[in-house]
């Protein structure tokens, strides 16, 4: 047996399978992004429409793990509930056989045309989507001749009599085949992070007679196990209702393979029977119709035990015995960036992050509001607490950049890329909205300390002025939340930017005045002039968040 041919044509061929999914996925969301996420975001609580979500979502991004970091994002944002995301979760399961359906087509012969027309399609089309079109077509080619070149180099192992015996012991002839068929599966589906990678090898493999129907079954039931580490490694530092989702998905995939094993002859017969043709004749279609019965029984199981799971998980870790981490994503990057190769999921992410980021800059003006009516002990305490909201939307400023950045590395449509490049600048703006809430709250506590302060005037005409920016900030983070674009914003960000600016010119040359007919205390001319010069840059930045969500600017 010539073993360069056999080790040339299956590393080569498992390389172009999977790049073929992946710029296929790639493609697709490239097309369907925007939609992608809009979907994603119908938060409902039947959860037969959320199964249904799944199965589409996923159908598109050809990735359940994908799909379950997703639900993941989304229950850190508060955005969804455990059932929810479960109901999501238990269709993606469904989506995800798509693949090994595709991977069934025998399309070798017209591998290489399919890639031709796609290239030619790509480079040549002056229509973006046409050329998403052609990207698509062109995943596809390179797919097939992947599994075309896997199944060459596969074919002489038939004739080995050491690998006959290895795929022997997992020939599902005995329980104990079966399990140790499950145990690869799982094994090798965390290695790979991918249940429909480990199914199109499977189906490579039982084309070239290396594997029985039986055993590629007890694999593919193992796979479905084995792809629940890519959930349960995004609910890692995430709220304790995610490490309840991930808990939650695992039960159900572990309990349904132990069903499917306790009736593995009638499921496999059932397989049988609504497969076409024989497993001998048609092997491939029978390997990705066991992964899709698998996990359409699960679904039809579990989805009305959804509410009595939702509350087992949430029993089994209840609040207090998991240790929340603090809010800050110091290890953000290093711990999550490799879940986001999907720019979809890296552009939700982000979404969540500048949510949360809002929210402290929220609370920080909040903080501000009337603080110069506080004692100096309290003002200190509030300065101090506006000093470590500071700190920490610096950080989230900075590790949101990071992502997106490495987002920006990948393949984006143009909608996507200028979302990132709209949210870098989004951060950007926030966090210099923070700084200006820091300056302005360390002017008010040096006064404090010097036992200093504002004219009730003075005081008026800041707070009258620091109101309509905290207003015009939270009406910002409103639309935002809303993921709309609302075109008219900027004209009306423009008229708030200009009330500002003179309410601000006209309280400086009132104050100016009073100094000089000695009703306020000359002393405090400069930090009233540098409160107002923060508030005027805080204006300033919420005109360029404005615009940034009329989508003017990015």
């Amino acid at each position: 047996m010539d073993w360069k041919t056999v080790i040339f044509h299956t590393v080569g061929g498992l390389g172009l399978f999977l790049m073929g999914m992946k710029v296929m996925s790639e493609s697709m969301q490239k097309a369907a992004g925007e939609k992608l996420r809009k979907i994603l975001r119908i938060l409902t609580k039947n959860r037969f429409v959320a199964l249904f979500v799944g199965i589409v979502v996923t159908g598109i991004i050809q990735s359940s793990g994908a799909t379950s970091v997703m639900t993941k994002g989304f229950i850190n944002a508060g955005l969804m509930t455990i059932q929810q995301s479960l109901s999501i979760e238990l269709g993606a399961c469904i989506g995800t056989t798509v693949t090994g359906w595709i991977v069934t087509l025998d399309m070798a012969m017209l591998s290489l045309p399919i890639v031709g027309i796609g290239v030619l399609m790509r480079l040549f089309s002056r229509n973006r989507t046409w050329q998403y079109v052609g990207e698509i077509i062109y995943g596809f080619g390179i797919l097939f001749l992947g599994m075309s070149t896997m199944k060459q180099g596969f074919g002489p192992l038939k004739t080995n009599p050491t690998f006959l015996a290895l795929f022997k012991s997992i020939d599902g002839t005995t329980y104990s085949s079966i399990f140790l068929g499950v145990f690869v599966g799982i094994v090798a589906t965390v290695i790979a992070q991918s249940s429909s990678a480990i199914v199109g090898i499977l189906i490579a493999l039982a084309s070239q007679g290396l594997i029985n129907f039986d055993g590629a079954l007890a694999v593919v039931l193992g796979s479905n196990i084995g792809a629940t580490s890519t959930g349960a490694l995004a609910s890692v530092g995430g709220v304790l209702d995610s490490k309840r989702d991930a808990l939650g998905q695992v039960i159900f995939k572990t309990f349904g393979v132990a069903l499917m094993l306790i009736f593995f002859r009638p499921f496999r017969d059932f397989v049988n029977f609504i497969a076409p043709g024989t497993p001998e004749s048609s092997i491939m279609a029978h390997v990705a119709m066991g992964h899709t019965v698998y996990n359409v029984i699960n679904a039809i199981v579990f989805l009305p035990l959804l509410p009595l799971l939702t509350r087992f998980v949430t029993k089994v870790l209840p609040e207090g015995k998991v240790v929340e981490k603090v809010d800050v994503p110091d290890t953000f990057i290093a711990n999550k960036a490799g879940l986001f190769d999907t720019p979809a999921l890296g552009i939700l992410e982000s979404e969540d992050l500048l949510l949360k980021m809002s929210g402290y800059v929220i609370e920080s003006l909040h903080m501000l509001r009337d603080m110069s009516l506080k004692d100096p002990q309290q003002v200190d305490e509030i300065c101090d607490k506006i000093v470590k909201n500071e700190d920490i939307i610096d950080k989230y400023q900075y590790n949101i950049t990071q992502l997106l950045l490495k987002i920006s590395s990948k393949s984006l449509s143009p909608s996507d890329a200028r979302k990132v490049a709209s949210y870098i600048g989004l951060a950007h703006n926030f966090e210099k909205v923070g700084d200006c809430v820091d300056h302005i709250g360390s002017i008010i506590g040096k006064l404090k300390k010097n036992n200093m302060s504002f004219s009730d005037i003075a005081r008026g005409d800041i707070n009258r002025i620091l109101e309509e920016n905290i207003a015009h900030f939270e009406k910002s983070i409103e639309i935002f939340k809303s993921d709309e674009l609302y075109t008219a914003y900027a004209d009306e960000a423009l008229h708030i930017r200009i009330k500002i600016k003179d309410e601000i010119k006209d309280a400086k040359d009132s104050h100016f005045q009073r100094i000089n007919d000695r009703i306020c205390d000359g002393s405090t001319a400069i930090p009233f002039s540098d409160v107002l010069n923060n508030l005027n840059v805080m204006s300033s930045e919420n005109r360029n968040i404005a615009e940034v969500l009329s989508g003017k600017k990015y």
